[in-house]
């Protein structure tokens, strides 16, 4: 059953929509930290896809690739990036800002790999554009909402990471413990390695405080390190890391080696309205806050899903219009 693309990414896009708005409730109802909570959560998320990998044999072939850590940072940046996110704005914002991903993706390959769009896609990615524009005017603070920035740093690296993942040499398998085992290792690796970072900082931190001002960001455990030990933050990050977050990286994984990196981008442009309803479960049995102006969301986070279907419909009429090219040609000679 999960050799079908529609059903993989289907369930992926389920999968991380159900992640994001308990994230969002875990962060709201306990006020954890979103990068320790994300640290930790990865770290347990990849623990648990490498011992469901049953063995160990390819790790220390996994951790030797460079692309594996560079995958795992990204993955973990990521996952921080968008935990913060949602402590300035609702999921389906933050979903819909995810949509420019689309014409980052456009970007990428047309300076790395010399693929142009067609002309058929462009009106595709303006409706995206436009639809960025009308959202980000519509947040809370407009254009200043931290929302807007992470959510764009976010992409960038979600973009990287998704075609490392498609030509990494262990995601070219069939084998689910493979690519669980490649799965896990990406994330505890890189995980782990943030988490000791975070501990390390915030040591030199409380040794010279004067080096705290110099630091660009603001991380609440700098000052409270106590923090990186709260047993409620560890219990709570490692039980979704191993339900929720280490199964949705698997499904992305599989889901990439299916489609590839811009059907996968664009796919996972519909992951805003599963978000949207699950979100709007969690504040209607009161778990969440109200969003303001859901209407406006949803209007203007359609259209930048209209220009991730339009781009999609035009790809695949440019696939058919080339089968039947060919097909046309093989009986006339």
């Amino acid at each position: 059953m999960l050799s079908s693309p529609f059903i993989v990414v289907g369930a992926c896009m389920l999968s991380w929509s159900l992640v994001l708005v308990v994230c969002r409730f875990i962060l709201f109802t306990y006020e954890f930290d979103p990068w320790l909570f994300t640290f930790i959560q990865l770290m347990a998320g990849g623990s648990f896809l490498v011992i469901l990998a049953g063995y160990t044999s390819g790790v220390l072939v996994a951790l030797r690739d460079p692309f594996t850590w560079l995958y795992g940072v990204l993955r973990v940046a990521t996952a921080a990036l968008f935990s913060a996110a949602l402590l300035h704005t609702s999921t389906a914002n933050a979903n819909f800002l995810g949509i420019t991903a689309v014409p980052m993706t456009m970007v990428m390959f047309w300076i790395v790999f010399s693929r142009r769009p067609s002309t058929w896609e462009l009106p595709g990615h303006v409706l995206i554009i436009v639809g960025l524009i009308m959202l980000a005017r519509n947040l809370d603070g407009g254009y200043s909402n931290p929302a807007l920035l992470l959510m764009i740093l976010s992409e960038v690296c979600v973009v990287t990471s998704t075609l490392i993942a498609e030509r990494h040499s262990l995601n070219q398998t069939e084998d689910p413990r493979t690519r669980a085992l490649l799965s896990g290792v990406m994330l505890l690796a890189s995980a782990f390695a943030m988490l000791m970072a975070a501990f390390v900082l915030s040591a030199i931190v409380q040794w010279q405080p004067v080096l705290r001002p110099a630091l660009p960001i603001h991380f609440s455990w700098l000052d409270h390190p106590a923090q990186i030990l709260d047993t409620r933050l560890w219990f709570t990050a490692v039980l979704i890391g191993v339900v929720l977050r280490g199964p949705a990286l698997f499904l992305s994984l599989k889901a990439i080696h299916l489609v590839g990196t811009e059907n996968y981008i664009i796919g996972m442009a519909i992951l805003p309205f599963a978000s949207f309803t699950f979100e709007a479960i969690a504040v209607h049995l009161g778990l969440l806050p109200p969003t303001p102006a859901a209407v406006l969301t949803l209007v203007f986070g359609t259209v930048m899903i209209s220009g991730s279907l339009a781009i999609f419909w035009a790809r695949i009429s440019k696939i058919n219009a080339t089968k039947s090219s060919i097909l046309h040609r093989d009986q006339h000679e």
